[in-house]
């Protein structure tokens, strides 16, 4: 008889909550950083590790290379 009402406002903060966490979990996807403990455990290979280093400071390098050259090419 005594029915259990839920809160509409505690159903729609949980649902926030889980956005949030989804929305973390992708964007460390994206920024390469382990999204979990395990996956930061599993990243044990220096090799690895190094040549993620490498490849992001040479993309880094070639995109502020290709804004010089746009830009020499427009105002120039």
């Amino acid at each position: 008889m005594n029915a259990k009402k839920e809160d509409p406002h505690e159903i729609a903060a949980q649902k926030a909550r889980d956005e949030l966490l989804k929305l973390q979990q992708q964007s460390e996807k994206a920024l390469g950083a382990p999204a979990t403990e395990k996956e930061a455990e599993d990243e044990g290979d220096a090799i690895e590790r190094w040549g993620k280093r490498i490849g992001f400071g040479l993309s880094i390098l070639m995109g502020i290379y290709v804004v010089w050259w746009f830009w020499d090419q427009i105002f120039n």
